[in-house]
């Protein structure tokens, strides 16, 4: 009996000893003046979905977690330290606790995540989201922010989101409908914030003409189709021949969406986040794998912003009625199937 004993001991710990999946415990956000309950438990509820999606995470049991936090006589609503964080997610044996924090003003709401390392006890992760306060700005909020926090890929909601007020007094500057905050000139690397809440990371910049790539990205064909078209409006091009003009990939993705309309994934999902942004054309999509090579100040910061470019990414520029451009990493130029899944990111063109 003892020896059975010993093995089932032995046994579970090799278990726990090879287990891949973090456990992640998410608080009850820390709302400030003017945030609903409801809001409160939308964002908790956003991520935990992103942990349910993320390979190699495991989210802890919401009614367990809260029931803990009683018996221990913790503060709701996220209002502890870090030290009490900490002792709080090893009472629960979590690997990390998700702190979320909200506040609401004149429409908007402002969403802060952290991811607290218990072994630690220093937050591993953060990262901010300003949106509109209704339930599905809220929820694609949540969607960016746990794709960020956990580099998980999850789908979108096309929401529109008009002119945020301008909180810092910082210049708006606006060029045919493309908006951006600009507070100095702007650099290889920077991260931009544009009028309309979204971000990106410079990779290009000359004369005042930038272009900045997405934080976020998605696997997707490039025409979903079942009988794949030619787009008319486009030359075919060949991997060898991809000269770099500005903005030729928004007028490339304008024409894509025209003529395949839905079937058009890759160039669709782009613009759906939001005004200006595009799928890249092949110059320009060469033009951010060469800016972004190992090392560079671009590749620093996409990598310590969760936003590492890996693997093949689809051009708007065609090749044939069945074939696209795709470029890797690496800037290796080829042609893939139309209806291949290739990752997609895209890119957004601003004046200074």
């Amino acid at each position: 009996m003892k020896n059975l004993l010993f093995f089932v001991l032995l046994l579970s710990l090799s278990l726990g000893l090879y287990s891949q999946d973090k456990k992640v415990a998410v608080m009850e956000t820390k709302a400030g003046q003017g945030v609903t309950a409801f809001q409160s438990n939308m964002i908790r509820g956003g991520m935990e979905t992103a942990i349910a999606n993320a390979k190699g995470y495991e989210g802890f049991d919401r009614s367990a977690f809260d029931v803990i936090m009683q018996e221990q006589n913790f503060q709701r609503s996220g209002a502890v330290d870090e030290a009490q964080i900490k002792e709080l997610g090893q009472m629960a044996g979590v690997q990390y606790i998700l702190v979320t924090e909200a506040e609401s003003e004149d429409g908007y709401l402002y969403i802060l995540a952290k991811l607290l390392d218990v072994e630690t006890g220093k937050y591993g992760k953060a990262y901010d989201k300003l949106c509109e306060s209704n339930p599905a700005a809220i929820r694609q909020a949540c969607l960016e922010l746990g794709e960020r926090l956990f580099d998980v890929t999850m789908s979108y909601h096309n929401v529109a989101t008009p002119p945020k007020p301008n909180y810092n007094n910082t210049q708006t500057k606006t060029t045919e409908g493309q908006s951006y905050m600009s507070g100095s000139n702007s650099k290889v690397g920077d991260v931009i914030a544009f009028q309309d809440g979204t971000q990106g990371v410079v990779f290009y910049i000359d004369n005042g003409q930038g272009l900045a790539v997405s934080l976020t990205e998605r696997e997707l064909k490039w025409d979903g189709s079942r009988k794949l078209e030619d787009i008319v409006s486009l030359n075919n091009t060949d991997e060898n021949n991809h000269p770099f003009v500005y903005g030729q990939g928004k007028t490339n993705t304008q024409a894509i969406i025209q003529q395949l309309g839905t079937n058009a994934e890759a160039a669709n999902w782009c613009t759906r986040m939001g005004e200006g942004w595009y799928l890249p054309s092949a110059g320009e999509l060469y033009c951010l794998m060469m800016a972004s090579k190992k090392g560079t100040v671009l590749n620093n910061k996409l990598n310590s912003s969760g936003a590492r470019l890996s693997g093949w990414y689809w051009a708007s520029t065609e090749n044939s009625r069945k074939e696209a451009i795709n470029i890797s990493d690496g800037g290796s130029v080829f042609t893939e199937d139309k209806n291949s899944e290739v990752k997609v990111r895209a890119i957004r063109a601003f004046t200074e």
